[in-house]
């Protein structure tokens, strides 16, 4: 089974998204707290990590950095309910041969088809 590491703030957004990709047959460990997940995050344990971009503490681009230290291909896709900082993404954006950016309020088919997309496509594994 593929797996897939879920980080949102939101404990509403966690338990709906855990939820839709588990119904999917996808392994899914959440977290609310992306430092706690960058503390229980392990070298190729996941297929996807799943992050929201605006979080306290530490967002998603930030903590996509530190997850990238331990593992460079792990594969990402994004999610938010807001403007994307550019300036902060262009730093990361030559990391990013799939673009995975999904807009809240999240439609589950949309969401399903780009992780499928992301996890199924092998030539989308990140070389960098």
């Amino acid at each position: 089974m593929k797996r897939i590491l879920l980080v949102d703030d939101e404990s509403d957004v966690c338990f709906v998204l855990g939820e839709v990709l588990s119904e999917n047959g996808f392994v899914v460990d959440s977290f609310e707290n992306p430092t706690l997940a960058l503390e229980k995050f392990t070298v190729h344990s996941y297929d996807l990590v799943v992050l929201d971009i605006k979080m306290p503490d530490l967002n998603g681009f930030a903590l996509y950095r530190e997850i990238k230290r331990f593992n460079k291909k792990v594969k990402v896709c994004f999610i938010t309910a807001g403007e994307i900082n550019y300036d902060e993404y262009s730093d990361i954006s030559s990391s990013l041969p799939s673009k995975c950016f999904i807009r809240k309020p999240i439609d589950n088919e949309e969401l399903m088809k780009q992780i499928n997309e992301i996890i199924v496509d092998n030539t989308n594994s990140y070389n960098t």
